[in-house]
């Protein structure tokens, strides 16, 4: 059993406080506007004895303010709050995926962000996904970023062509491929530059238009369902995972 220092009663009240989908609506209302109580009644279509009840909650709690004018507006810590409980909201979502799918080489840091894949896609049959991965190395126009355990073959004469094009590309592969590499099975004249980490915590494929990651099954098999989008926050998530494990790589050059 894991143990924490967690204080499980303010955690517990903290979610009790969260658990109520009005405190949420106004916790979010209050993000992009102050409101007076009236004003928050009429948004949620309750009464204004509600309205108050919650303000006052929410306000005791930390999660809003009142200004001199009246206005209801919600606090720095509150933002802080509906970030985090964003990770817990995508992990909840795909329940059965992290049931049996190993998460725990990903950095903790990136693990607090999950909540910036909330607008990604899990796309589930493996050969269909492969075959979109084929497509997207294609349609890149700029740079491709993979990490992977080992290169498809297929996937690889793509990239080389796609290097000769004038792509950019970068892979970061695990130690354990190197001898492998040196004894030529994998090309060693591949376009791109490579570098290698003892372990990949992920299977990335990154490029200028979208990007997509999936993680392991727990007896460490691929089963390659991907996680893919292209919405700026959901690449930011896997692109700066990806710049963190590259800069812990180190280059190797056959």
């Amino acid at each position: 059993m894991v143990k924490t220092n967690v204080d499980e009663d303010r955690l517990s009240d903290l979610h009790f406080q969260l658990s109520s989908a009005d405190r949420r609506r106004i916790i979010e209302e209050l993000q992009a506007q102050n409101l007076k109580l009236n004003e928050v009644a009429k948004k949620l279509d309750i009464t204004a004895t509600e309205a108050f009840r919650q303000l006052q909650r929410l306000t005791e709690a930390g999660f809003l303010e009142k200004t001199n004018e009246g206005r209801y507006r919600s606090t720095a810590y509150s933002k802080l709050i509906l970030e985090s409980s964003a990770a817990m909201d995508f992990l909840s979502k795909h329940r059965e995926y992290f049931l049996d799918h190993d998460a725990s080489l990903i950095p903790p840091q990136f693990r607090a962000r999950f909540g910036e894949l909330s607008k990604s896609a899990l796309l589930t049959d493996p050969v269909t996904n492969l075959n979109t991965g084929s497509e997207v190395l294609e349609d890149a126009e700029k740079w491709v970023d993979v990490m992977a355990v080992q290169s498809l073959e297929q996937h690889s004469q793509i990239l080389r062509q796609r290097s000769l094009e004038g792509v950019k590309i970068r892979y970061v592969s695990p130690e354990s491929v190197i001898e492998t590499t040196k004894k030529g099975l994998i090309p060693v004249k591949q376009s791109g530059e490579r570098r290698f980490i003892p372990r990949i915590c992920a299977v990335i494929v990154r490029t200028d238009k979208s990007a997509g990651f999936a993680l392991p099954k727990l007896d460490g098999k691929m089963d390659y369902q991907v996680f893919a989008g292209t919405d700026p926050e959901s690449m930011k998530w896997v692109g700066d995972l990806f710049e963190d494990q590259w800069n812990k790589a180190r280059p190797w050059h056959p």
